[in-house]
């Protein structure tokens, strides 16, 4: 099966997941767990609400920066050439407590910024969408007990996995066999009785 070729706006950056029905790819960093980014007070932004995305959104790449705006409902995405797109979080997160007891929402803001750490490109080669975390304006990382606040350039989180040790099995020391016993010979060293009577028979004759 010949591979498709990688299009000219992921700008050499791998492939995220496996290629969608519609022929659609993602191409980008991995970033971290959801949980990490709004632990941080900087809540991911995996894509933009499909059918709200715009023409401007075609010219979004790995590692732009789009202006972040709530409108009272929702929270939209810009770049300098226009709106891009709608976010796709909900705005009940917004009065949401969420990750630290009693602390703030990370949604609880009315403008950011968006990194953007991934794009989704069509099979014809153009962007369609794009995702990645959000950074707050008067963002404060002492506010919040996961910091320090990602790096816009950070990438994908290196997990290393331990396995674990074998356990070294003991092996049996062999033991020397004892040499058979041999049993008693069961020969008879007693004569046939017919030996016995010719050679009595041969010291009579001499007698004589």
């Amino acid at each position: 099966m010949p591979q498709t070729p990688e299009p000219s706006a992921a700008d050499g950056h791998p492939q995220l997941g496996s290629v969608h029905k519609n022929g659609d790819r993602r191409f980008g960093v991995s970033g971290l767990l959801a949980s990490v980014y709004a632990g941080r007070g900087t809540p991911q932004a995996s894509n933009l609400y499909r059918s709200t995305v715009t023409e401007h959104v075609r010219d979004v790449r790995v590692g732009d920066a789009l202006s972040v705006r709530w409108d009272g409902s929702y929270w939209w995405a810009s770049s300098p050439a226009g709106t891009v797109g709608r976010l796709t979080w909900s705005k009940n997160l917004r009065a949401e407590t969420a990750y630290v007891a009693g602390g703030p929402s990370p949604f609880d803001f009315d403008d950011g910024t968006l990194h953007v750490q991934s794009i989704t490109v069509s099979a014809a080669g153009e962007v369609v969408n794009c995702g990645g975390y959000v950074v707050p304006d008067r963002y404060e990382p002492s506010d919040w007990p996961m910091t320090p606040m990602p790096d816009p350039a950070e990438r994908e989180l290196t997990v290393t996995v331990r396995f674990p040790v074998p356990v070294p099995v003991p092996v049996p020391v062999p033991v020397p066999e004892k040499p058979p016993v041999p049993e008693a010979s069961t020969e008879t060293k007693a004569r046939p009785g017919w030996i016995r009577r010719l050679l009595g028979r041969e010291r009579e004759g001499e007698q004589r």
